[in-house]
């Protein structure tokens, strides 16, 4: 029993890195190479997703998705990231490789219009 309880403390504080979880398990649907939005926290209400084939989206509003984005799951080996406005401007916030933000902040709520992913771990 100690050992379980130290072994969840330990994983417990390991998730957390630079204000987003480590992505463990992906939402169904988030195939591996996929970075994935949602309309709303826990990984629900829908998605919008960075595929294999469809890596960036200038436009998010062409998908139904403007300004709807609460969460993401980033199931892909390099960085990715949003953008406040359309055609990659405005604020950048990063999505690091396999990681995820199950709520985002406030601020950040309802406000992704653009989104691409990168060829590099270290792009953000």
């Amino acid at each position: 029993m100690k050992r379980n309880v130290i072994g969840a403390a330990l994983f417990g504080a390991a998730m957390l890195i630079g204000g987003t979880t480590v992505a463990s398990a992906a939402p169904a649907g988030c195939e591996a190479g996929w970075v994935c939005m949602y309309r709303d926290d826990d990984y629900k209400g829908g998605a919008v997703n960075l595929t294999n084939t469809t890596t960036s989206i200038a436009v998010l509003s062409n998908y139904g998705f403007n300004d709807e984005m609460n969460s993401w799951f980033s199931n892909f080996k390099y960085d990715a990231a949003w953008f406040y406005d359309a055609n990659y401007s405005g604020s950048r916030k990063c999505m690091n490789s396999y990681s995820s933000n199950h709520s985002l902040s406030l601020a950040d709520y309802d406000e992704a219009s653009s989104a691409r992913k990168y060829t590099s771990a270290t792009a953000c």
